[in-house]
């Protein structure tokens, strides 16, 4: 794990829990974040500009608010996804852990963003699972 991320405490251990393959934003990521996340991130005024709504493109790539050297989710690369330690992890960078006032999302759930920020690939236009 990038340094960056030393002072990180009270992850939730996924590691028990087998990659889902071929995770897809629309049919399993956006689910959860309609669920769990859109009340906040969501029109007309997401919390820290992030809204996730629309699928991938206010955070894939995206430079979080709070940690403008962080991406909000960096394809390919879980341990440097800012938003996945905002689920995954008590002790945090900045702020609280997500979602806000509410239990964390179940460890099922944070496997499958896991995967697919670890699955996504860069195409040329655009990013896929």
């Amino acid at each position: 794990m990038n340094t960056a991320f030393a002072g990180l405490s009270g992850c939730d251990d996924l590691s028990t829990i087998a990659e889902t393959p071929a995770v897809g934003m629309s049919t399993d990521i956006q689910p959860i974040f309609d669920t769990h996340c859109t009340a906040c991130h969501g029109p007309p005024d997401p919390i820290a500009f992030m809204d996730l709504t629309h699928g991938a493109q206010d955070i894939v790539a995206v430079p979080s608010f709070q940690i403008p050297e962080l991406n909000r989710v960096e394809p390919g690369t879980v341990s440097m996804s800012y938003l996945f330690f905002k689920i995954n992890c008590n002790g945090q960078l900045s702020g609280n852990r997500m979602p806000r006032d509410a239990p964390p999302l179940n460890l099922t759930d944070q496997a499958l963003i896991r995967d697919w920020i670890n699955q996504m690939l860069i195409f040329k236009d655009g990013f896929e699972p």
